[in-house]
């Protein structure tokens, strides 16, 4: 086989099909990973202590009452910005 057949067989739109394959893999791959994981859920609890802070403070209801919300804002800054590599 020669480099004709060879740029005949690979064009560019094959090519780039081929990468954009192999990324899109990896990044299901890391993303379904186990430090994905962990960090999803901290920012789902993290992200629904300030919902809530913020519709307690909209609709107020009895019982403890939830004050910490620049903390809870915080929190979840920090931990977006910590984000692990690959998470989506």
């Amino acid at each position: 086989m020669d480099r004709a057949e060879i740029r005949r067989v690979l064009t560019p739109e094959l090519v780039v099909l081929l990468v954009t394959a192999l990324v899109f893999v990896g990044l299901m791959w890391r993303s379904s990973s186990g430090t994905c994981h962990n960090w999803k859920d901290q920012l789902g609890h993290v992200t629904g202590g300030f919902l809530a802070a913020a519709g307690e403070k909209e609709y107020p209801s009895p019982g403890p009452k939830i004050e910490n919300r620049e903390g809870l804002r915080r929190a979840t800054k920090r931990l977006l910005d910590e984000r692990p590599f690959g998470c989506i």
